[in-house]
């Protein structure tokens, strides 16, 4: 089991671009329930957040799997205005599962979806809204690194990656 000290050792790393995976099979579940505890929060806020049961098992590095979608859920909730819905949705086959977050917030232009899916730094106060407020980009960043740290891992993980479907409105 890794300590706090790892895994903050492993943040630091990955901060630095370098990551070392601790890939394990798990069942998705673990993760996901994890996420629904955010419910009350996103009620706070009027907002409804939906998490699917499942009985899928994945092969990755289980916090690491925690990290992205909890980044990509917590973005979808800051830019979602009251009574929208915030959904985690699952889509499986023999090779793959692709999680995605979505929502019914703002959206985002064509070029702020290749802006966000092309650079390696970005400015994020040039993507979106303008006066609104919003982080640095880092989380969407360390997803990115960490999906690309799976594909040069294994040829088993050449299926990962990360995109971005949006459209204004």
């Amino acid at each position: 089991m890794m300590t706090i000290n790892d895994r903050l050792t492993e943040w630091i790393q990955m901060q630095q671009g370098r990551l070392n995976l601790q890939v394990t099979r798990f069942p998705l579940s673990d993760v996901l329930r994890v996420i629904s505890m955010q419910q009350y929060a996103f009620a706070q806020q009027q907002l409804t957040l939906g998490v699917p049961e499942t009985d899928l098992v994945v092969k990755a590095d289980k916090p690491l799997t925690l990290f992205m979608v909890n980044t990509l859920v917590d973005n979808a909730r800051k830019f979602t205005p009251v009574g929208g819905n915030v959904s985690v949705e699952l889509d499986a086959t023999d090779d793959y599962v692709e999680v995605s977050v979505c929502d019914t917030g703002v959206g985002l232009s064509p070029e702020d979806v290749q802006t966000l899916c092309d650079s390696k730094v970005y400015d994020p106060n040039r993507i979106g809204m303008p006066n609104v407020s919003k982080g640095f980009g880092f989380g969407i960043m360390n997803c990115k690194g960490i999906i690309n740290s799976y594909r040069k891992l294994s040829s088993l993980f050449s299926v990962c990656d990360f995109g971005v479907e949006s459209r204004q409105g």
